[in-house]
């Protein structure tokens, strides 16, 4: 039999130690007399205590003996060999995606993905390496290639489960770096294979799939949208949710609607096998007890105590309610009756329109406040304002972007599905007359692209100020006449008007966030739903914005601006934008003016200090959609397995197994049990007596007849 550790077997050099104490024990025989003083042969004693005596017979004394020599080959590490079912230099994948948190398996799918990891690795070869990957949103490494079993199950077992959609496609790219550097690599993959977006990335080794999951556990219904809508009256909100049941059987479920962690309103759903219930809730808050936070959650309905929802990440969804303070909007040109009578329509939204001719003269306000939106409508001024802006079909070149021509008939590229000014938003059937040609600035992403590189909206932060541009006209294209422009408008002027403090969207989790920082503030001190915090300050002085990137819990989170030192600036406080003054309310598409308006309106005054509240949502049917699916879409990706009895090309696959070393089984779990076993006994014997005399006392008393028993 081998040993990993021979050398241990040098602790058989105890038997004789063990020997020796036996030999050189005390040995007294009990003898009864009546007295000492007749005892003639007292110098016995001496005889006792002589060394090196005969052994006796002693069944102490061999246990002792075996227990010497099972401890010495316990610590020698016996193993037996047998063929590996693994490769020589392992990847193992852990999938720690939103769909790992179900508990159709207990304690839930990660927990049994980890355990049959650690169970497959009893297939490794000897000397075998093991790489580990995270497979969250990115792909993330915690151990490389090492043979260190015990680091390898600490690696393992720090694998926490994440909230967001997995990407296997990254991790199995990162596989593939791994395991070209071997020639012996595999990849074991442990996920549940519910694959929210399935991978394409293939991978030059085997692919092996640890699958985890009931193969009949489809039961969860998810929150899949909530949006909060501000009323006409800017008075109260309404709350729109909708869910879908991802069960194969209809279910029962119970919302919860909860403003600022009070129960605003309680209703039961009944949702059908793979459809969505839609519900909305109208009047949350008013003036007297207005709302910040919405959050509802989706509980088990009182017909559904024998089918539990196996997801709970999807269960709960939070909403920032928009401010309802009244925002100003300018409008600037010769007047689109389309994009005036879209505009009327947004809530706590009050229109103004000025001439081009009237601009800048006719910009300049009686109260001291800035416009919250100036729309350029075929028109750019010489000197921007510090506002936020948005420019349609801008003529000429200006800080908003470089024109370059005239595209006719352009098409639309390809769209982005994360685009959240893209949300609900269906420009398939959209035909564009005539746009300029732009030329994307660094500042800006490209929301609808178009022609030949050229955008045709774009948006981004310029100067610290929201800013996007249309190139083209609502009314020299069809977008006016289909239902996709309000709502196309609508989240436009929602990131124009919001966006510079925060996301007017729910955040997807492990999304990065941009965060304005306010005009003469030193940063942002954010705070996570669990409570953790984080200082957050511009690359430079003043800078504009910051990144969050840590939006990996579910829920909502707080910044809180941080006030600058006074002896940081010289400026007595916060820089002021020019101010102007609003003209007449919009007259249609003659765009007069005049003076009336918002002139007797009261000033808004805006606080540098409130803090900036977004929320992180799951929002993912794909990823609440938790059926186990098929491990062969994984496999596939990877090489294929040598034949069994397949001729070894030198260097080739069937050469790498030939010569692969065996798998080592150590049989220290026996050998333990052993020991535990012989020292029991040991003691038994030792205590024989006492064990003996417990033992009469018990049995007496089972015998002993009960009182008033009569026998």
């Amino acid at each position: 039999m081998p040993f990993a550790s021979p050398l241990a077997l040098l602790g058989l050099l105890f038997i004789p130690v063990v020997v020796a104490m036996y030999l050189l024990r005390l040995r007294r025989t009990e003898t009864v007399v009546p007295s000492t003083l007749l005892w003639r042969r007292l110098a016995a004693d001496v005889e006792a205590n002589a060394p090196w005596q005969k052994l006796r017979r002693s069944l102490l004394f061999l246990l002792q003996l075996l227990l010497v020599l099972i401890l010495a080959f316990l610590a020698a590490r016996p193993f037996v060999e047998r063929p590996a079912g693994l490769a020589r230099d392992l990847v193992l994948i852990v999938d720690t995606s939103a769909s790992m948190g179900a508990t159709d398996v207990l304690p839930d799918r990660l927990a049994a993905a980890k355990d049959a990891s650690l169970a497959a690795l009893k297939d490794l070869p000897s000397g075998g390496r093991v790489s580990v990957i995270e497979a969250g949103r990115t792909a993330r490494i915690v151990a490389t290639g090492t043979a260190d079993l015990g680091r390898i199950r600490q690696a393992i077992e720090s694998i926490r489960p994440s909230v967001g959609r997995g990407d296997l496609g990254d991790a199995l790219a990162l596989a593939q770096q791994l395991a070209i550097q071997s020639g012996d690599a595999e990849v074991l993959v442990a996920t549940d294979a519910a694959l929210a977006v399935p991978p394409a990335t293939k991978v030059d080794a085997p692919i092996r799939v640890l699958r985890v999951g009931d193969p009949k556990g489809s039961r969860n219904q998810a929150i899949v949208a909530l949006a909060i809508r501000t009323a006409g009256s800017g008075v109260t909100s309404s709350v729109f949710v909708s869910v879908a049941n991802l069960d194969l059987e209809p279910a029962t479920r119970r919302l919860e609607f909860w403003a600022d962690d009070r129960l605003a309103e309680s209703r039961s759903i009944r949702i059908g096998a793979q459809q969505r219930a839609d519900v909305v809730v109208d009047n949350i808050g008013d003036k007297d007890h207005p709302v910040t936070i919405v959050e509802v959650r989706l509980v088990a309905g009182d017909q559904e105590a024998g089918r539990p929802d196996l997801l709970a990440a999807d269960d709960r969804a939070w909403a920032v309610v928009p401010s309802l303070t009244p925002r100003d909007i300018l409008v600037v040109g010769e007047g689109d009756p389309y994009l005036e009578t879209a505009l009327t329509h947004l809530p706590n939204a009050r229109l103004f329109g000025l001439k081009p001719a009237q601009y800048p003269a006719g910009a300049v306000r009686t109260d001291g406040t800035d416009w919250d939106l100036i729309i350029f409508e075929g028109f750019v001024p010489a000197t921007l304002p510090a506002t936020p802006i948005l420019a349609i079909a801008p003529p000429t070149s200006s800080g908003l972007g470089g024109v370059t021509g005239t595209l006719r008939n352009p098409g639309i590229a390809t769209l982005g599905i994360d685009e959240p000014i893209l949300r609900y938003v269906d420009l398939t059937t959209t035909h564009i007359a005539e746009a300029r040609q732009l030329v994307l600035p660094g500042w800006a992403r490209s929301v609808i692209p178009g022609p030949k590189g050229a955008p045709l909206l774009y948006s981004g932060i310029r100067a610290g100020l929201p800013t996007a541009v249309l190139a083209f006209e609502p009314r020299r294209s069809d977008l006016p006449l289909q239902v996709a422009f309000p709502i196309l408008l609508a989240n436009l002027t929602g990131e124009l008007l919001g966006g510079s403090a925060a996301p007017a969207a729910a955040v997807k989790p492990g999304d990065p966030v941009v965060l304005a920082v306010p005009s003469g503030m030193a940063g942002l001190h954010v705070v996570a739903p669990d409570g953790r915090a984080v200082d957050l300050l511009p690359g430079a002085a003043g800078g504009p914005s910051v990144t969050y990137t840590q939006t990996d819990q579910l829920g909502v989170y707080v910044a809180t601006p941080i006030a600058a030192p006074a002896a940081a600036s010289g400026s007595p406080g916060p820089s002021t934008r020019p101010s102007t003054t609003p003209g007449p309310g919009a007259s249609g598409a003659s765009g007069a003016s005049g003076s009336a308006g918002a002139s007797g309106a009261p000033p808004k005054v805006v606080d540098p200090t409130a803090p900036i509240r977004f929320a992180v949502d799951l929002f993912d049917v794909d990823e609440s959609a938790i059926a186990p699916g098929s491990e062969r879409v994984l496999v596939d990706l990877g090489a294929a397995r040598p034949a069994p009895g397949a001729s070894a090309v030198p260097g080739g696959a069937a050469d790498s197994v030939a010569n692969r070393p065996n798998a080592r089984d150590e049989l220290w779990i026996p050998i333990v049990l052993i020991v535990l076993v012989g020292l029991c006994v040991e003691w038994s014997l030792y205590h024989r007596d006492a064990l003996q005399r417990t033992w009469r006392s018990l049995a007496a008393r089972i015998r002993r007849p009960a009182p008033g028993s009569g026998t």
